[in-house]
Formats: structure tokens, sequence, C-alpha cells
């Protein structure tokens, strides 16, 4: 073996943890600067209302892509890359393109029988850009997934979703002057991305057609997966609807950075995912070659339960480790993080903390569930936990505000994750000497201990010194108690093409 070769599994191993680990490092250090400097610019409700357009534009072009995202990410690990190329530009003209035009048409006469209230029709103009914008990106970021091409795909998400924040502000009073100024700078931001992608992000060589296959198939495997998407909206945004019903935008604003703070151990979970998915993906894909529609009986590989295990223990690590540390050190975080008119959201906390854990699992069992082709289940599980959720909302929001509905979210994720993992037989996907149940556990609970020791013995310590210091066990124990391991890379090998 040549210099070249030895020297491939630790160009692996450093690319894995600066596009695992470093990525989500780069985040951390993003999340905390973009709250506390829009908290501190912008009024409470103008936070709340620029938060909710981002997430709610988001949702919408999730939704518009009638499951291409969850296609691309499925379908083209091991294809050859002029097929790969074939089907991101067949989607972007047979879905994208007729998708936001029609979303458009939508909105217009809505606006025009008075059904939209309170939005002048410049902004309505903008959210639309928004939405084509953020569709677009979005194709790229599951096309690069799906490609395996994690580079590009960390790239276009840090600036897609992690450094808007600096135009607006950049602006200063400018932006905090009123909705349609933040919208806009947003709306720029997003524009300049996307030139920028099509700038550098260049793909050469022909697009190969997929021969035999098209939109058809493409909605055969997505349409399923309507009811997960619709879910999955309403999850995330029925509730804060909701609290503006029945309370007010400050409790929005409050409950929605709550939220987006304990949804940074999500992201953190989620990014080491996109690395896992694609070869689980890929192994399932090996294994269906030949076996048509009997592929979704087919019991999963070794190689698959071995990625299940893995997937199972990361996140289950990551999800309770970083939810306790959010319990402990609330009041800490939220002294950082946000401005002072913001800081009573740190008492919602404690009941939004266990809410990542539940949306990790549920996506590892819905992934396992995808490569197994079955996502008619999926979809119809994901919304009947979302309506679910949203029935108790209903009964409980009323009276007991933001508590209420992060209990209700953490409740009904639960059960959907409960319900995903016993529809999979999770056993016969686990493989014990790889979930390491035993010391999962052990550096669980060792982490609540280190973390309950330092919030007794540094009661009154400064926010700055007792965040750090929560840092000084958490790093080691995840290695010690093998959450996560150098061996885990041998599981990690490029999809094969």
């Amino acid at each position: 073996m040549d210099n070249q070769e030895q020297s491939r599994p630790a160009r692996s191993l450093s690319g894995f943890f600066l596009l695992s680990f470093g990525y989500v490092a780069l985040r951390f250090l993003l999340s905390p600067v973009r709250s506390r400097l829009l908290t501190g610019q912008l009024p409470k409700e103008l936070y709340g209302s620029l938060t909710l357009a981002v997430t709610t534009i988001t949702f919408l072009a999730t939704l518009l892509a009638l499951g291409a995202y969850e296609f691309l990410a499925r379908r083209l690990p091991g294809l050859p890359a002029a097929r790969q190329k074939g089907w991101l530009s067949l989607l972007l003209r047979r879905l994208a393109l007729p998708g936001w035009l029609a979303a458009g048409a939508v909105a217009a006469v809505l606006l025009a029988i008075g059904r939209l209230p309170g939005i002048a029709p410049a902004d309505l103009l903008c959210l639309w850009a928004d939405l084509g914008l953020t569709l677009w990106l979005l194709y790229r970021v599951f096309y690069a997934l799906g490609c395996n091409r994690i580079g590009t795909l960390r790239t276009i998400q840090l600036f897609q979703n992690d450094l808007w924040f600096v135009a607006v502000f950049a602006a200063g009073a400018w932006a905090a002057a009123s909705f349609s100024h933040s919208l806009w700078i947003w709306t720029a931001w997003l524009a300049v991305l996307a030139l920028a992608v099509l700038a550098f992000d260049r793909h050469p060589g022909p697009a190969e057609p997929p021969p035999g296959e098209g939109v058809r198939d493409v909605l055969a495997f997505g349409i399923p997966l309507l009811p997960m998407m619709t879910g999955e909206i309403l999850f995330r945004l029925a509730d804060r609807y909701l609290l503006l019903a029945f309370r007010d935008m400050a409790v929005v604003a409050e409950y929605t950075l709550a939220m987006n703070i304990a949804m940074m151990a999500y992201v953190t979970g989620a990014s080491l995912l996109d690395l896992v998915i694609p070869h689980l993906y890929a192994a399932a894909n090996r294994r269906n070659a030949g076996a048509g529609a009997a592929a979704a009986a087919l019991p999963p590989t070794d190689g698959m339960r071995r990625l299940f295990s893995l997937m199972v223990r990361h996140m289950t690590g990551l999800g309770a480790i970083l939810g306790l540390a959010l319990h402990v050190f609330r009041h800490d975080i939220f002294a950082i993080l946000a401005a002072p008119d913001f800081r009573n959201a740190a008492d919602l906390m404690p009941w939004i903390a266990p809410i990542p854990l539940a949306f990790l699992l549920s996506m590892v069992a819905s992934r396992a569930l995808l490569a197994q082709d079955r996502s008619r289940l999926v979809g119809g599980a994901t919304l009947a936990a979302a309506l679910l959720n949203l029935a108790v909302d209903f009964a409980i929001v009323p009276r007991w505000g933001a508590p209420g509905a992060a209990v209700a979210t953490f409740a009904s994720m639960a059960a959907l994750t409960v319900f995903l993992l016993a529809v999979l037989h999770a056993p016969r996907w686990l493989v014990l000497a790889d979930l390491r149940p035993v010391r999962l556990l052990a550096g669980i609970l060792a982490c609540g201990a280190a973390y309950h020791l330092i919030d007794r013995l540094l009661p009154d310590a400064s926010p700055w010194l007792r965040i750090p210091l929560a840092g000084v066990p958490t790093l080691p124990l995840l290695f010690l108690s093998h959450i996560f391991t150098p061996s885990d890379m041998a599981l990690l090998k490029p999809p094969q093409t």
C-alpha cells in the first residue's frame, strides 16, 4: 500500500469530524450570537413575526416539494453522477417551478378576496420570492446529501440557516423599523446565496435523464410522505399559532426563542445523521437490487443493523445529555443568549428540554422505515401524531399556555417514536455490541451527576464560568462511555457507486 492509500483513512476520519462535530461546533457558536444579537436589536413582537415567517416559509417549501427531497436522499446514493444530475434537473423543472407558480397564484387569490388581513401586497410578494428561493436551495441541499457531497451540503446549510442574521444585524435600526424591512433583508440574503451556489457549485458533464422513470415515480414515493411533511409542519407551527390565538405575540416570541435554543440539540444530532443516513440508504439500495416489489419485505442486512444501532446510540446519548444541560443550566444559557426582555423564557426550558431527544429518535426510526420503502406508513403515523398533538394543544394551551404546548409536543412525538419503533420491530434491527446500552446509560447518568454537582457547588458563579465547566466532563464522557468511538468510522465508508 502506498503513502496515498495509507493517508485515506486519516483524511476520511478528519473529514468526518470536521463536517460533523466541526459543523455542529460552528453552529453552537453562531446560535448564541444570533439569538443575542436579534433579541437585542429587534422588538419582541418583530422578533416573533420574523422568526415565524422564516419557519413558515421553510415548511411550505418542504410541503411543495411533494416528497422530492426525501426521494433525492433515498434514490441518489450509488447512482452515476450523470444520472444524479438528471434527477435534479427533472425535479427542478417539473416539480419545483410549477409548485412555486401555483403557490403564487393561490396567494394572489387569497389576497384579492381579503383572506390575508394584515399582509401588505409588497410583503406578500417578498414572501413568495422567499418561498421560491428556499425551495430551490433545499433541492440543492438534498441533492448534495444524496450525492454524498457533504462539504457542499454544509456550506449551503450554514449560509441559509445560520448566517442570515448577519444581514439583519448589519442593517441596524433600518431592519428594526418594521417587519417589511427585515423581511426584504432576508430575501436579499437568500437571493445572493442562490447566485453564489449557481456560480460556484457547478456540475461538469451532461445530465442523463432517468431511463423509464420520471416525476410519476417521484410522486409515487413522495405522495405517501405528504402526511409526514404535513405532520412535521403541524408539530413545528401549530403550537405557535395557537399561542398567538390564545395569548399574544410576546408569548410566541418567548416560546419560539426557548424552542430554538432547545432545538440546537436536535440540530446537533440531525447534522450527524446527515452523514450516516446516505450509507443506510445505499446499503438498502444494494440489498434491494433485483428484488423488485419484494424488496420492502427483505430483512435488514448486518450492515444496515449496525448503522441503525450506531444512530440510536449517537442520538440517545446526545439528546439526553444535551437535554440535561439545557435543563440544569437554563438560566445561564438565557443570560448569555438572550436580551433581558427575553430571559423569562428560561422558565419554559424544563418543559421543552426533552423534546429534541424525541424528535431525534423518531427521525432514526422513520429513516429506517424509509430504507424499507414504507413511506406510506411513516407518513400516516406522523400525521396522526401531529393531529394528536393539535388536539392536546387545543385542550391545554388555553389554560396552560406555553408549558402546555411543550408538554403536548413531547408527549405526541414520544408516542410517534414508540409506534414507529414497534412497527419497525426495532429489536431485530439492533446489534447490542454496537448499541452498548450499559455504557450509554452510564455516560448519560455521569453527565447528569456532573451537571448537578456544578450547579450545587457554584450556584452564584457567572454563566460564563458555569457553562464552560459543564463542557469539561461532557466531551471526555462522550468518548469514555463509547457514545462516540473511532471504530464508528468503519461503518461509514463512502457509498458504492
